[in-house]
């Protein structure tokens, strides 16, 4: 019986140590984690997120561009109509 007694408090004190050795490391990565977005870091689903909306963003940017160009284009089209004049037409009865 003290034989049994021996090899379960070998057996429950290496259980334990593994437990707490795990327990640890599961502690240390929860840290690992938290300073890293202490430090500005960015999950790594957010990151792709995050590259969607800046390629938008300059698509915007781009977009912008084109329709101020496109107002110019038109403000000056407008300005070329407007110095045009019809040419004087004959009046009724006039052969």
């Amino acid at each position: 019986m003290d034989e049994f007694i021996k090899m379960f408090g070998v057996f429950a004190g290496m259980g334990l140590a593994g437990a707490s050795v795990y327990a640890v490391i599961a502690l240390v990565n929860v840290m690992v984690k938290r300073v890293e977005r202490g430090k500005g870091g960015v999950p790594t689903e957010l990151e792709a997120e995050l590259a969607d909306l800046r390629a938008r963003l300059d698509d915007s940017d781009a977009l912008r561009g084109r329709v101020a160009e496109l107002e110019e284009r038109l403000d000056f089209a407008e300005r070329l109509l407007a110095q045009h004049r019809e040419p004087e037409r004959l009046g009724p009865g006039a052969s």
